[in-house]
């Protein structure tokens, strides 16, 4: 096949991905959950004028950015509810809704370890790669590290869990937001939380910050005290 062909095929092709591309970007149900993805192709059309695929840019209407959603966080009654309810999740709660950990992260249980009084995440378990040390509240290696394993079929239990703990609510990421409040609370200082929960300061202070009290922290982590 010559080149003349091979380019002309490679032109029909692309035409055929940019009006499939096209059509997808206008169905306001796919740009409605995925915004990003406007962008992306923006990007990549102007890659393919730059390099001669296509005769003349291809315009998208201004990317818009959602509004951020405010940090939802579970209320120390529902926390003691959880725990009183936790049964064999009691372990993945210490690591999530305690500790802080992303869920994915305290789902990768072969990259944690603890030793002495400090729970190590390792750069497989964290979400940035790089390798996080968490100090434990005193009394919390001997009870709750030996309960942290391999959790089957997590989402489904935590529903169930959800359920027999009363909770209708639930916000997006609120075991971790609920922790990262305590713990800022509990260091008084951003750079110490910042470290315990792989956060940027700046970041920790714009979502965390002001969001409980600190009795409310202290009564937090006496509820961990007394499930213990």
């Amino acid at each position: 096949m010559g080149a003349a062909a091979i380019q002309g095929r490679h032109a029909i092709e692309f035409a055929a991905q940019t009006a499939h591309h096209l059509c997808w970007v206008g169905s306001s149900q796919n740009w409605r959950n995925l915004p990003t993805k406007k962008s992306r192709l923006r990007s990549f059309y102007s890659w393919a004028h730059r390099r001669g695929y296509i005769a003349k840019p291809i315009e998208f209407d201004a990317v818009k950015t959602p509004p951020s959603a405010p940090i939802g966080i579970l209320t120390n009654h529902e926390v003691a509810s959880l725990l009183e309810h936790a049964s064999s999740l009691l372990g993945h709660l210490w690591l999530s809704l305690c500790l802080g950990l992303r869920v994915a992260e305290a789902s990768r249980t072969q990259a944690l370890e603890c030793r002495d009084n400090y729970l190590i995440v390792g750069a497989k378990a964290s979400k940035t790669r790089s390798r996080r040390v968490i100090e434990l509240p005193e009394g919390h290696k001997g009870r709750y590290w030996p309960l942290v394993r391999p959790e089957l079929n997590l989402r489904r239990r935590m529903d169930r869990l959800k359920r027999l703990a009363g909770i209708g609510i639930w916000p997006r990421n609120c075991m971790r937001h609920t922790a990262a409040s305590h713990w800022l609370n509990h260091y008084q200082d951003e750079a110490k939380a910042a470290l315990h929960l792989g956060h940027s300061p700046t970041m920790l202070h714009r979502h965390y910050k002001a969001l409980v009290t600190r009795k409310e922290s202290e009564e937090f982590f006496s509820l961990w005290e007394q499930a213990r």
